[in-house]
């Protein structure tokens, strides 16, 4: 069965970007967390259902050399575009290909990583169970799957505005004359409204302009088109697909957004009542769905076979990384005697501790970042600033060694913008070397005037003036007074501009301003995550 590629991929195609919730470093996170042994990440296979032009692929191709990624996409446009870029980096270890789902067999072979995002919700229920059963066929023994949907009852609400804009384009069989249309249509419902009318109105003036504003025009017109305005778009409960899935043999894992799992935000009142409700963890999140109106989950699937855990042992500990961007608040706080020190994220959620290792630890993942460091490092390295002395014969069963292990464990569980778990190093480096090496693909980016860039940490950021103007130069064959003399030409023949401060600098002729701006540049473009890692450099500590 063959189910035909409405043309509207081939002239309105989505922008194909990373999602780090998707890379095989979190699923294998996760799985080893709940007690799995997922296959590494350094040397695995990758399959992607759906993968638009490669934008989530191709950078797990880059950092992970040894494993091996095929993408499928009904779409011929975007597979060309992707097959484009990998050409242009030399990477031997991807494939993109035009495949219909429905047309999957065994010649594909075993993965251990199975991705499905942004395709299960919108597409027949025929093509729905073809991607469960390609997750039982395809995935090995302990691999994980991950596939994204839309959920009742939050898409309850949301189908309001959905039908409005199907209603008012019914008509209309052009692409981009639909989304003006339905654009336009936000506009005068969310001139229209009146908030505080009925609880009807009050709901829709609020998603109306949620919806108006989130897919800002231009960027995300493929996101309104394919994901509002799609001919399917099937929301279902946690628990039906939970259901599905165990019809072809697979059992729910986690979320990859693992923080969403934990009732830690409910008052003590609700979480025993939810106990008590709850025989299972399918039914707490079912309730948890009910309780936060949820509309999306991002679900992660492994065989029925597999035995989980519900409780980490200490031992494990030592097979993560660890990360943090959270500072000390207040930022000059040194380790006190006997008094908590609290830390908070970018976001404002906060951790605070009075135990000496683990206030001594944060500080040093804070002056790391964006760096991981190994659990057994950072231990060594924090229990040494606390005690002037390194520790014993590491043991997994030693008083310190396990608060710091639980008190990380806990601050992962309640916001991973605290800290950050990775079950392997950096791809990165933040050090600025001789000759600086950028991501291969975020120099092509940038060279090829891409106002979104990829770095080493799977995300999506933006550069801007001199430091993104840089990036392309970073190869390897540039140094730093390279970079000096090139910028110093371009502002000669005004090519390039200052920005305001470092205008400044060069009206005040302070000494080697322009070595400082190229300087600073690199920094910043290191801080990023954008300068590749040495294949031996060692742990940062």
């Amino acid at each position: 069965m063959t189910l035909p590629l409405p043309d509207s991929y081939e002239e309105i195609p989505y922008t194909s970007r990373p999602f780090v919730q998707t890379h095989p470093d979190r699923l294998a996170t996760i799985a080893t967390l709940l007690g799995m042994d997922p296959p590494p990440v350094a040397a695995c296979r990758v399959l992607e259902l759906g993968c638009a032009g490669g934008g989530n692929l191709i950078p797990m191709a880059l950092t992970l050399p040894h494993s091996e990624f095929v993408g499928l996409d009904l779409s011929a446009r975007q597979i060309a575009e992707g097959q484009t870029v990998i050409k242009s980096l030399g990477l031997g270890n991807i494939t993109l290909s035009q495949m219909d789902i429905m047309d999957i067999d065994h010649r594909l072979g075993q993965f251990d990583y199975i991705i499905a995002h942004g395709v299960f919700s919108w597409t027949p229920r025929p093509v729905q169970e073809k991607i469960l059963a390609v997750c039982r066929e395809h995935l090995s023994p302990n691999g994980v799957a991950y596939i994204s949907y839309n959920t009742y009852p939050g898409w309850r609400l949301h189908e309001a505005v959905r039908e409005m804009m199907l209603y008012h384009t019914r008509n209309i069989t052009d692409p981009q004359t639909r989304i003006d249309q339905a654009r336009a249509l936000l506009d005068f419902l969310a001139d229209s409204i009146l908030a505080q009318s009925t609880p009807h109105a009050s709901f829709l003036h609020s998603y109306v302009h949620y919806v108006r504003d989130r897919f800002v025009p231009e960027e995300d017109d493929a996101y309104l088109f394919h994901n509002e305005l799609a001919q399917v778009n099937e929301p279902l409960y946690f628990y039906q697909f939970v259901e599905r899935a165990a019809n072809h043999g697979l059992k729910y894992l986690a979320e990859a957004q693992f923080q969403t799992m934990l009732a830690h935000h409910l008052p003590a009142s609700v979480l025993s009542r939810l106990r008590e409700m709850a025989k299972s963890t399918v039914e707490l999140e079912q309730y948890m769905d009910f309780l936060r109106n949820r509309t999306f989950r991002q679900t992660l699937l492994c065989h029925q076979e597999v035995a989980l855990q519900s409780k980490l042992p200490p031992e494990r500990l030592a097979r993560f990384y660890v990360a943090s961007s959270a500072l000390p608040d207040p930022v000059d706080t040194t380790i006190p005697d006997n008094q908590p020190v609290t830390f908070r994220g970018p976001k404002g959620d906060v951790m605070t501790t009075d135990h000496p290792v683990t206030q001594a630890a944060m500080l040093i993942l804070s002056r790391q970042w964006p760096q991981a460091v190994s659990f057994d490092a950072l231990y060594r390295a924090a229990f040494t600033s606390v005690y002037g002395r390194p520790p014993d014969e590491p043991s997994p069963l030693e008083m310190d060694r396990q608060l710091l292990g639980a008190n990380l464990l806990q601050a992962y569980g309640y916001n991973d913008d605290l800290v950050e778990l990775h079950i392997s190093p950096s791809p990165f480096s933040c050090r600025v070397t001789d000759h600086p090496v950028a991501s291969p693909l975020a120099r092509y980016q940038a060279a090829n005037g891409a106002d979104i860039i990829t770095n080493l940490r799977h995300e999506n950021i933006k550069l801007e003036g001199i430091n993104y103007l840089l990036l392309p130069l970073l190869d390897g064959h540039h140094s730093p007074a390279d970079l000096v003399d090139w910028l110093s030409t371009r502002l000669q023949t005004g090519e390039v501009s200052l920005n305001p401060d470092d205008q400044i600098r060069r009206e005040l002729g302070e000494n080697h301003w322009l070595p400082q701006i190229v300087n600073d540049a690199l920094q910043t473009i290191a801080s990023a995550a954008l300068l590749m890692g040495e294949p031996d450099e060692p742990d940062p500590l």
